[in-house]
């Protein structure tokens, strides 16, 4: 884990350096290379709150199907006592000799 957070600190680091100088060593004016900049970051933003949006939707619908699929596995290992022993009809006498013989 640390060493994929140093490569990722690298090359953030790399890259903010090479923007740096790019934009040092541009022909263009400051103003329109912080236009272009604000420009870029706005469209990097915009993709990127598209981009977690739909993770964050995927992953809901991931976490319900798995949610469902759980419920229904549960459901169909558990037997409804009440549907299994509906059938079953004892006199009083026989229901106190069954809980007595089986504890």
């Amino acid at each position: 884990m640390k060493r994929v957070l140093g490569t990722l600190l690298v090359s953030a680091t790399a890259f903010a350096g090479g923007m740096v100088t790019a934009l040092l060593l541009s022909p263009k004016s400051g103003e329109v290379n912080r236009r272009w900049v604000s420009k870029q970051g706005k469209k990097t933003k915009g993709i990127l709150e598209e981009k977690s949006r739909k993770w964050k939707e995927d992953s809901e619908k991931r976490i319900d199907r798995f949610s469902k699929g759980v419920k229904r596995t549960l459901k169909d290992s558990v037997p409804n006592l009440y549907e299994a022993t509906e059938n079953l009809h004892f006199s009083e006498g026989e229901e106190v000799e069954e809980i007595t013989r089986h504890g």
